[in-house]
């Protein structure tokens, strides 16, 4: 590789990336920072462990840090709560205590066990296995053996169901894809004809022109102009049905590979 070559492979990576902070930036200057530091508080996460403020400040975005910090404290003193305590445990979750201050903790703590031995209560544990969230490993141990089976045992209906769903798609977007290529190949098979047919007027014309044959080499002209408004109108849609074919297998594969992971996960659910 020549040292042009790798400068200018250099100078078109910097560019790139140049872009891409731009993009960024952009992105994150639309971001309603208030909001966003309420939900980082209610996911039960500090701002510095955040990606997209992590990412914002990477490339320097205007970020309003006071709405931010805002939003953030809005955010920790909902989360703080013996309700919300108690619903994140009621829902299967860990509760992030270390955001939480002052003497109420151990109430919260509390109240969040309570969430969580209904949520692991043997009567829970098939609604809990079909509602399609993965067990967070909350249960107190003597309360998994009562409930992990029933949660297993409605997990198996949930992937199974969504691996019917997801096979049902995929043997959909085969049909779409098979058309989409035969509409490919037709088009690819037209624009060839099309170039053909403007090289052998392209030809036609040269030899117009050694003959001084002003009017037929005016002719060939016109009709070479029309050939190359259909080529280019042929070539669009040959990318767009390449785009749109590229689209189809891509979340043909996304989806193979969801089925695969869900098959794979369903002998862990026959265990007792």
């Amino acid at each position: 590789m020549t040292m042009l070559r790798v400068l200018v492979l250099t100078v078109m990576a910097f560019q790139l990336a140049g872009c891409a902070s731009y993009f960024k930036k952009k992105d994150c200057e639309s971001i309603n920072w208030f909001e966003h530091g309420q939900k980082v508080a209610m996911r039960g996460q500090w701002l510095n462990a955040d990606p997209v403020v992590n990412e914002c400040r990477k490339v320097e975005a205007d970020i309003q840090e006071s709405q931010l910090d805002k939003g953030f404290k809005s955010g920790v003193e909902k989360y703080c709560t013996t309700t919300n305590a108690y619903i994140i445990g009621k829902s299967g979750d860990f509760f992030s205590r270390d955001i939480c201050e002052g003497p109420q903790i151990n109430v919260l703590v509390a109240e969040h066990r309570k969430g969580t031995v209904d949520y692991c209560a043997k009567s829970n544990g098939f609604v809990a296995g079909t509602s399609g969230k993965k067990y967070q490993n909350v249960c107190p141990k003597e309360l998994e053996p009562a409930f992990l089976p029933e949660y297993r045992k409605g997990r198996k209906k949930y992937v199974q169901s969504l691996i019917d769903s997801k096979s049902s798609e995929v043997r959909s977007l085969d049909m779409d894809i098979l058309h989409k290529r035969n509409n490919l190949s037709f088009a690819r098979s037209r624009l060839s004809a099309l170039e053909a047919e403007k090289s052998g007027l392209e030809s036609s014309k040269s030899a117009a022109m050694i003959n001084q044959q002003s009017q037929l080499v005016t002719h060939f002209n016109s009709q070479i102009s029309v050939l190359d408004s259909n080529i280019n109108s042929k070539k669009s849609e040959v990318f767009s049905l390449q785009s749109d074919l590229n689209t189809l297998e891509n979340n043909r594969d996304k989806l193979q590979k969801d089925i695969s992971a869900f098959k794979e996960e369903l002998p862990s659910l026959d265990n007792p």
